[in-house]
């Protein structure tokens, strides 16, 4: 999985003109908060913090929305309290007093920010979110204070009203009494409604509503993802039960007052039709069945978790349903009634099944082609009901890629991909990612493949319980999805690269159904768009057997690139022309304080495409040398694309069947050398019993490049024991420089030598040999594998 990290929105003319409109419209709304005399002290320094913002690089979009919900409490408090402030009562002067010391503390935190380097920033990151949090926090707590003495004061003056005197008792008779306890009354309201009007009005204001999880949300606002859709359309009712005071039933919270044009139905409506096949996800529990005579699919929450959690779970899924309209979008056409037992919901969507089960059938019994373009389908349905999701929920990028990455899809009997709902603790996790939401489709139906979208030849010779037929279409198609489905992180890109390899070439009328296109067209498509990177790729052949641009094809039966017959190079007699580049990486590795440690060799160039290696060894030292030499073609696509145009006369000149082609794009070979130190460091003995000698025997440490074992050592490491301090003098214990000349070249010999130039040999001659007994070391080779990377083409591309 790639690695999460923060996304850094880069500035653009665009940003610079929003800030813009954004300060002036913010410098407008704090004018008009001036004229508010209370609010004065608290809109010069919200002012102050806006224009600090627009000099943060990094998490200005959170600092801004941090700001914006202190602006929107200020011009609900002008608004509620303009012409009543010089009777406010002392608890909301004190809740007022807290707010500014709250944005204090924010303004010398932005401004902190603002003025920390990008490297402090980096490092600091998780504090300045910590920090974030913490201010959003005490902006909540802020805004709680208000609503609370709000209620106070509610029911201090209605709540504590005298109950009607009971039959039987004294009337009080004494004038005096009766005006001192008039005199304690609140006067009379004509509309008693209104009082409690502002109140709502004051707690459905913007920013007055938070959400507390377990994970790192941000707290607050239209656009964030953290609090759950339920808590965001159910807010305004709450808030006014709240405020008013009154007794609420604990169910009475959990109903739809909503319906917008839905029917409600009892479970007795619904006739079923058999059991659920579905076991798992959001579609699990979902039982086919007919409602008013229309097939349709009930889904049910059941109460195993609590009444209260499945009604929660209900309503958030009817919330959103009622809201969406859209073919790859679970269509809604009732739920449940009050009286239901169990909550449910019924779907239009019947007769799903999963999109690898259509995908295998497709696979057993279409071209490759249409396996290929159904694929793509899925791609594009998903895309478009992802973007329309977001904007009907005004989703983030990042909240839009958590609910597309949790949900469950299922094809409907129209076979278009239906996108369920994603479970609801999705709504209360923040996520950052370095890919965009193209990526995660993609690696949505990547997964789906039964290889899971990677293949390294197109026939495995060690599976057995698939034929050799459905190996190639099935490896085939991952090579041709990871070519077609596109993963930028530019959506425009992205449509453009859709829209150009569903239709046609000669299609211009872009209204039109797409239709049905060869394989051969898709591949063209793909090398259009310079997409078509992946080759097949063999990691153990016999080195120095293969070039650039060999053709050639396997004897039938065999599976041993030994016996690979070459046909002819294509470069060499002129037939093609491919861009390739050479390179030769080096690495040597040893034995540290029991720890094994590599590191990476520079070489230096030498005539006669001769590579020179350098490298020193110390006494009782035992080196393990790995060098790799690969020639490659630059743009594999192009090799794709001759042989796509010139394999059928290529297979009609040498006799041999167009899919069994093979053309190589890269060539490459490992030599592995070992260097032992034949010295021995002597040391004055610390103690009768202290050795003299150590020596470490690890684990077998593997190739880099993924081909067998590296040494397994068992004599002259370095030493673990004995005293440092008593070493006997006088002995040769400098590290020695030696020499190594390799090269991609078969003729070429790699040998050893004390000089940084080879030695210049007559055709046929051996390399002199180091001496060990007077250098008192040994170096020698130990093996030599070859690998290749290869294009071949499924016989269907050769279809007309």
């Amino acid at each position: 999985m790639p690695l999460r990290m923060v996304k850094i929105r880069k500035a653009t003319a665009d940003n610079a003109l929003n800030v813009l409109v954004m300060t002036s419209a913010v410098t407008k709304e704090i004018a008009d908060i001036m004229s508010f005399p209370p609010a004065q002290a608290a809109a010069g320094v919200l002012l102050l913090v806006f224009e600090t913002i627009q000099h943060i690089q990094s998490n200005r979009q959170d600092c801004l929305h941090l700001a914006e919900r202190c602006l929107n409490l200020l011009i609900d408090m002008r608004d509620h309290m303009a012409d009543r402030w010089e009777a406010a009562p002392p608890s909301l002067l004190k809740a007022w007093a807290r707010f500014e010391e709250t944005l204090e503390s924010i303004h010398k935190f932005v401004k902190g920010h603002a003025e920390q380097k990008w490297g402090s920033r980096l490092i600091k990151k998780n504090t300045i979110e910590t920090s974030l949090k913490h201010h959003n926090r005490a902006l909540d707590d802020a805004i709680r204070s208000f609503q609370m003495a709000t209620l106070v004061n509610i029911h201090l003056a209605v709540g504590d009203a005298p109950s009607p005197p009971k039959p039987g008792a004294p009337l009080e008779s004494d004038s005096s009494a009766v005006s001192t306890r008039e005199s304690t009354l609140p006067p009379y309201i004509a509309e008693p409604t209104s009082l409690l009007t502002d109140v709502d009005e004051i707690c459905t204001s913007p920013g007055s509503a938070s959400a507390t999880t377990d994970s790192f949300s941000l707290i607050g606002g239209s656009n964030s993802s953290a609090t759950s859709s339920y808590e965001l359309l159910a807010r305004r009712d709450s808030n006014l039960s709240l405020c008013t005071s009154q007794p609420l039933d604990e169910e009475e919270g959990l109903k739809i007052t909503e319906h917008h044009g839905f029917a409600q139905y009892h479970q007795s409506q619904f006739r079923m039709k058999g059991k659920s096949r579905i076991k798992q996800g959001w579609w699990s529990g979902g039982v086919e069945g007919e409602i008013d005579g229309k097939k349709s699919i009930m889904l049910r929450y059941e109460l195993d978790s609590g009444r209260r959690d499945a009604m929660k779970r209900w309503m958030r899924d009817v919330r959103i349903l009622q809201n969406i309209y859209h073919p790859n979008l679970p269509q809604m056409v009732g739920y449940s009634n009050d009286e239901s037992p169990t909550p449910f919901i019924l779907l239009a969507n019947v007769q799903t099944r999963l999109p690898q089960a259509m995908l295998l059938d497709a696979i057993k019994s279409a071209s490759l082609a249409t396996c290929a373009q159904l694929l793509l389908q899925f791609f594009q349905e998903t895309l478009d009901a992802a973007l329309y999701l977001q904007r009907q929920l005004d989703l983030s990028d990042s909240k839009l890629q958590d609910y597309v990455e949790h949900a469950d899809f299922r094809i409907d009997a129209e076979k278009t991909v239906v996108m369920g709902l994603p479970p609801p603790e999705v709504d209360n996790i923040q996520s950052y990612r370095n890919y965009g939401l193209a990526w995660s489709i993609r690696d949505i139906y990547l997964k789906i493949l039964p290889n899971r979208g990677y293949a390294e030849e197109p026939v495995d010779s060690t599976e057995q319980s698939v034929t050799v037929e459905r190996q190639r279409k099935v490896n085939h198609l991952a090579v041709l999805a990871r070519a077609l489905l596109p993963g930028s992180d530019n959506i425009d890109v992205v449509t453009k690269r859709l829209h150009a390899v569903l239709r046609s070439v000669d299609d211009e009328d872009e209204e039109a159904e797409p239709t049905q296109m060869t394989l051969r067209q898709i591949r063209k498509a793909a090398f259009a768009a310079n997409t078509h990177q992946q080759a097949w790729r063999q990691k153990t052949v016999p080195p120095h057997k293969f070039s650039i641009g060999d053709l050639g094809y396997m004897p039938q039966g065999s599976d041993d690139w030994g016996d690979f017959v070459t046909l002819c190079n294509v470069l060499e007699e002129g037939e093609a022309s491919f861009e390739a580049s050479s390179h030769a990486t080096g690495m040597q590795g040893s034995w540290v304080n029991r720890t094994y440690e590599r590191q990476d060799l520079a070489p230096y160039d030498l005539p006669g495409e001769v590579k020179g290696w350098a490298f020193a060894v110390s006494p009782e030292t035992e080196l393990d040398i790995c060098i790799v030499h690969e020639t490659a073609t630059s743009r594999v696509h192009q090799t794709w694309d001759y042989l796509l145009d010139a394999g059928s006369a290529l297979a009609k000149k040498h006799g041999v069947p167009p899919e069994d082609l093979i053309l190589v794009t890269r060539v490459g070979a490992e030599q592995r050398f070992r260097v032992r130190d034949l010295r021995r460091i002597q040391y004055w003995p610390a103690s009768p019993n202290a050795p003299s000698y150590g020596r470490q025997v690890g684990s077998v440490p593997r190739s880099p490049y993924g081909l067998g074992n590296m040494a397994q050592h068992g004599f002259g490491h370095r030493n673990f024991g004995g005293n440092q301090g008593n070493i006997v003098h006088g002995q040769d214990l400098t590290p020695k420089v030696f020499y190594l000349f390799t090269s991609s070249l078969k003729e070429h010999q790699a040998h050893f030598s004390l000089q940084p130039m080879p030695a210049l040999l007559q055709k046929g001659e051996k390399p002199p040999e180091i001496d060990a007994n007077i250098v008192k070391c040994f170096a020698y080779p130990t093996a030599t594998y070859g690998f290749l990377n290869y294009v071949q083409l499924h016989a269907e591309d050769f279809e007309d």
